[in-house]
């Protein structure tokens, strides 16, 4: 399913709709007052609550911000500390899409917060916003989580049903999701917030189509953007119009979906919102497809493949891990700083107490002190294990730039040859390869059914790239359950690829033999070709390059499922008389 844009409705815990009367008036009071005082600051605040969310374009409002921060450090102002981070943490998250910073200013706000228990309340809002990070960065079960422990505070049930129902969707579990965005629309119906109830409905109508509740979705998305069109709700126009175009495309309305995704790209341009962009983009291509204009759809579709990189990049999944494990850290270590200033003042009032007293407070400290090592222990282990995990997305993400581009110049071979039939077939396969590849690299496991039919696919475009010059058979040994077995996703890819390249382009007609063996409670992956053999081809250095390449990046997966569960997988290559034998061992894992 097409992701779920949540647009800054979660802000609106310090976000009220005032008219444009009261708005000007108070930013003449602003301007007007001479003292920058915690009045000064407040003004400031409740100032950006008002109008930031209704002119994000507004390139000024990173500078303004600062400038309360800043007067606000100066006076130690708490308040104006934590709702001016939280305000720079919006702007870097949703204003210029750079969750990074974002978190930095959160984390900021947040820490002020636990400094002060009389700025709880707004530790609701700023906790949301850590939340969605995690939401985008498709760490659901922590955001969830998160979510469902502020359902204790009934005054935020709007945005905290929104956000699960957002959760659960991603999840594909849509009828949990629906439910929650029906919750949520109950509750902001007390309130009559507008916003509110046309930024559910669009999400709602897109689960809902995504469901098969075709007819309920399409209702649901007309109430919303009737609401968005009548409210001239500005803020919401980019996300109401990407899930429109997705709700009329799955009900064949081409030209509605066509509009809408079209003009979410235009109105995006001020916003440049990766996710956005990217959402919008592989719609358009769907949508060109249906209409049978086959170089509008892959010149899409390649904008599209180019940009998803940017909007989950393993790199930042992993400094956005570092950044909330080091932020815990540091505050572990600053509570032990307080407690170990505390445990000296002790021992210094137990000098004039008597001897005795200070060996109990000594061996007090040393037991704190062995308990702190402990915990700094269990931190570092926690830490390497979710380094391990982020590294292992990030090998898993990789796939040849080569095979992506040639495919899509392959595709466009066959445009300029008219040849629209092969064309469509072509694309469908190799997007069908592209979506699985996508939503199975955030999985450290598949089931074997499904990684046959990935390979299936792959095998199948490059079997029609190449003109039919190799077959393909795959064998699954009887004592093997494809439904039950879990291995790494497209651990073979990079060898049926070098098997492919460069083993069989010079043979008359190659064959590539996959199979799948029980052997001592492990599993025996293998690939094995008919083609010239490696010998033949170590003079080509370019390609020796890209076959180390593969094997680099599979060894360093069974690498790290060694590490994480203490197995012993291995790679072997074993070179033939004619062609070579891949053989990758790993532990046989059952599904249940």
């Amino acid at each position: 399913m097409k992701r779920l844009l949540p647009i800054i409705f979660f802000m609106l815990s310090f976000f009220c709709f005032s008219q444009n009367k009261v708005i000007d008036s108070l930013e003449n009071v602003i301007n007007n007052y001479k003292i920058e005082d915690t009045t000064y600051v407040n003004l400031r605040t409740s100032f950006v609550a008002k109008k930031m969310f209704l002119t994000p374009s507004d390139t000024t409002w990173m500078d303004y911000n600062l400038k309360t921060l800043e007067v606000s450090k100066r006076l130690n102002y708490k308040k104006g500390i934590v709702l001016a981070n939280n305000s720079l943490g919006i702007i870097q998250h949703y204003f210029l899409s750079d969750p990074l910073n974002a978190l930095d200013y959160y984390q900021s706000a947040y820490k002020a917060i636990e400094n002060d228990p009389k700025l709880k309340k707004y530790a609701v809002g700023v906790l949301t916003n850590i939340g969605l990070i995690n939401y985008e960065q498709q760490e659901y079960d922590k955001a969830l989580k998160t979510f469902k422990t502020l359902l204790d505070y009934p005054q935020y049930r709007t945005n905290t049903y929104f956000n699960i129902g957002n959760i659960y969707g991603h999840q594909k579990k849509l009828d949990s999701s629906i439910y929650y965005y029906k919750e949520a629309i109950a509750e902001a119906n007390k309130d009559n917030s507008v916003l509110h109830i046309a930024n559910i409905k669009s999400n709602l109508g897109l689960v809902q189509t995504n469901a098969g509740y075709l007819e309920d979705g399409l209702v649901s998305t007309n109430e919303s953007l009737k609401l968005v069109e009548e409210h001239k709700l500005e803020v919401l126009k980019v996300s109401a119009y990407v899930n429109a175009a997705e709700v009329y495309l799955a009900n064949n309305a081409i030209e509605k979906a066509e509009y809408y995704a079209t003009n979410a790209l235009q109105l995006n341009e001020a916003l440049n919102n990766m996710a956005t962009k990217n959402t919008a983009l592989a719609t358009l291509a769907n949508v060109y497809e249906r209409k049978g204009n086959y170089e509008k759809a892959l010149k899409a579709f390649k904008e599209h493949v180019v940009l998803k990189d940017s909007v989950i990049n393993a790199d930042r999944k992993l400094e956005i891990s570092r950044k909330e494990i080091q932020y815990e850290a540091d505050k572990d270590r600053a509570i032990a700083q307080v407690e170990i200033e505390r445990q000296k003042s002790i021992k210094n009032a137990s000098i004039i107490g008597g001897s005795l007293f200070i060996l109990a407070s000594l061996i007090g400290f040393m037991l704190y002190r062995r308990k702190q090592d402990a915990v700094a222990k269990t931190k570092e282990a926690e830490f390497n294990a979710k380094v391990s995990d982020t590294e292992l997305k990030a090998l898993r993400s990789q796939m040849n730039p080569h095979f992506i581009f040639n495919s899509l110049n392959s595709i466009g071979d066959y445009i300029l040859k008219n040849d629209t039939q092969s064309a469509s077939d072509y694309l469908g396969k190799f997007a069908k390869l592209m979506r699985l590849t996508l939503e199975n690299s955030e999985k450290s496991e598949i089931l074997l059914s499904e990684d046959i039919s990935l390979l299936k696919t792959y095998l199948d475009i490059e079997c029609k790239r190449f003109e039919n010059k190799f077959d393909y058979t795959i064998e699954v040994d009887d004592a093997l359950d494809p439904e039950n077995i879990m291995i790494p996703p497209m651990i073979l890819q990079p060898f049926l690829e070098n098997s492919i390249i460069h083993g069989l382009s010079t043979t008359t007609k190659g064959h590539i033999v996959i199979a799948f063996k029980d052997m001592n409670e492990m599993i025996i992956c293998s690939v094995d070709d008919n083609g010239v053999g490696r010998e033949k081809t170590s003079s080509n250095g370019a390609s020796e390059n890209r076959k180390s390449m593969g094997m680099a990046i599979t060894k360093s997966r069974i690498d790290i499922i060694n590490k994480v569960k203490n197995t012993k997988g291995d790679v072997k290559i074993i070179d033939k008389s004619q062609g070579t034998r891949i053989e990758v061992t790993l532990p046989l894992q059952l599904a249940y």
